[in-house]
């Protein structure tokens, strides 16, 4: 970008077709990165008709969603063996000022479209790419996610302070979950747990949806903006851009789901991705001079540990060894536990009491 300083938004990875996608706003376009080496190498920019925000990768449709700030969901054939490969083939204005962050469903094969500030979302038909519906939720909103264990879907909303529960089959909210003083912005879900991860203003959040009243509060992560979850690494990636300067990615287990630790890049992004194949952390890097994409190799925290296991199991073996010899040690040294002495012989009354 010659020098200049970027913005980005959401990155997401299509991991079967190894290629890192990153909303751009800077160059009004998406960019791509192959992800087939360490590290990724920029490949191309598909340019937009405006500026992108949210992104929602569908692998089994090969394509890419980008929510963009004109109200519409732009729709880019990630197929590299159609003639309209990584071109945009549709577009598809949602009715709302402007289509923020999304998700995608696919199980039924439908886009959730976020539109912000109009406190509504979209429903499309990833296959056919029309609207089939809208949902009023009433209230400024930010990340919508589908979550495949109740069929429900999640979508937080700083001003409402809460979570709110759509059925999406009948758009209707199904239940209103109230944080306290959390600001929810973030959210992504781990659907064996059926639990949320929700990156609020000053802390992190573990929300259980089949429980609501069991939360869990994390202050180690604060300003938190994208959380995102990979059930391959079982790992929550909570991106917390503010400020540019100390900006960091924190990194929660997923079962259970835990703090674990944060990794400062300075980089300034707002969302992180991770890199299945090699095991790479990516961000936005927002820096002048530096703009594209800043990585690193999360911590393998708990592996570690695990990896030393047979080193620890002869470890254990020798100590074991050790105390049996010395447990056999002590018996023996009990004069309880002594064998009798071997009488000496008795010639003589007077030998006898010298020998002893």
């Amino acid at each position: 970008m010659a020098g200049k300083a970027a913005s980005f938004d959401v990155v997401e990875i299509d991991q079967a077709a190894q290629r890192l996608y990153a909303a751009d706003r800077t160059d009004q376009g998406i960019d791509i990165f192959d992800t087939s080496v360490a590290p990724a190498r920029y490949l191309k920019t598909i340019a937009l008709s405006a500026s992108p925000s949210g992104l929602a990768v569908a692998p089994d449709l090969q394509r890419v969603f980008a929510g963009t700030s004109n109200g519409s969901v732009a729709v880019v054939d990630t197929d590299p063996a159609s003639a309209t490969a990584d071109k945009v083939v549709k577009v598809v204005p949602t009715g709302g000022k402007s289509a923020d962050l999304i998700d995608y469903s696919p199980a039924l094969h439908m886009v959730f479209a976020s539109n912000g500030d109009g406190g509504s979302i979209a429903t499309i038909d990833a296959t056919t790419g029309v609207v089939k519906s809208h949902f009023a939720i009433g209230h400024p909103l930010e990340q919508p996610r589908f979550n495949p264990a109740d069929g429900m879907l999640y979508v937080t909303s700083p001003d409402a302070d809460a979570l709110f529960m759509v059925d999406p089959g009948k758009g209707v909210i199904k239940s209103t979950i109230k944080l306290d003083k959390c600001v929810p912005y973030g959210l992504a879900i781990n659907p064996k747990l059926d639990q949320a991860l929700i990156a609020c203003r000053n802390f992190v959040m573990r929300q259980n949806l089949r429980n609501t009243a069991d939360v869990e509060a994390f202050g180690q992560v604060s300003r938190g903006d994208v959380v995102s979850y990979d059930a391959v690494a079982d790992r929550f990636l909570v991106a917390a851009p503010s400020p540019a300067a100390a900006s960091a990615v924190g990194i929660f287990g997923g079962n259970p789901i835990a703090y674990l630790t944060s990794v400062t890049t300075g980089a300034g992004g707002n969302s992180a991705a991770y890199d299945e194949a090699n095991h790479l952390v990516y961000t936005p890097d927002i820096r002048s001079g530096k703009a594209g994409l800043a990585g690193f190799e999360p911590p393998r925290a708990g592996l570690d540990v695990i990896s030393q296991l047979p080193s620890l199991g002869v470890l254990a073996l020798v100590l074991a060894v050790v105390t049996l010899l010395l447990l056999w040690v002590g018996r023996w040294a009990d004069p309880v536990h002594r064998p009798a002495p071997v009488p000496a012989a008795t010639t003589s009354t007077s030998s006898h009491r010298e020998h002893t």
